[in-house]
């Protein structure tokens, strides 16, 4: 299936809806498409099942479990804004969040931040690369002339994963190097 294309900024009623279909490189279907107000138990549950290294990797801490105000705030967005964009894998007829790629639109609408979240059960999957694609396609759609991040200088996966795609990276501060990438 193909992902359906992201609404213009100036659509009133401020939709957003994505899914396709993604095949794993181990060959387990996953379903990515927008999240939620729906997907808080599933989201939830991959924060609180992330290994310490892969929470503190993402929250830059270990976080030990997802509090329900966190939890609001990555499921209830304002797609103008923000896009979340999560991996939705069934298995044993249970449904589970296995990744989520966000993007932060910065007010000026000309750049914006990103965060990956891959659960460590999909990590060498290849969708830490689907999700780069898919969020280079999605700030392309919305106009973004730039996206950026921040890696802990030990993230050795993330580092390299940017470097596939052309990212400019920073000096390391503090343990931490800031990334950007035209678009």
């Amino acid at each position: 299936m193909d992902p359906e294309k992201p609404n213009n900024l100036h659509d009133s009623l401020n939709l957003f809806t994505y899914r396709e279909n993604w095949i794993s490189r181990d060959g387990r279907t996953v379903i990515l498409r927008s999240i939620t107000s729906k997907d808080k138990r599933i989201e939830k549950e991959l924060i609180n099942g992330l290994s310490i290294q892969s929470s503190n990797y993402r929250f830059f801490h270990v976080l030990k479990e997802a509090t329900e105000e966190m939890v609001n705030q990555f499921c209830d967005i304002d797609y103008k804004n923000e896009i979340a964009i999560i991996a939705e894998y069934n298995s044993n007829d249970k449904k589970r969040n296995v990744g989520v790629v966000r993007l932060f639109i910065d007010p000026s609408q000309k750049t914006g931040e990103f965060a990956i979240l891959v659960a460590d059960s999909f990590q060498n999957s290849g969708l830490g690369t689907k999700f780069m694609e898919t969020l280079i396609d999605i700030g392309r759609e919305r106009g973004l002339k730039s996206i950026y991040g921040t890696v802990l200088a030990d993230n050795d996966r993330m580092l390299t994963l940017v470097k596939k795609f052309d990212f400019n990276i920073g000096t390391n501060s503090s343990g931490e190097i800031r990334i950007d990438r035209q678009l």
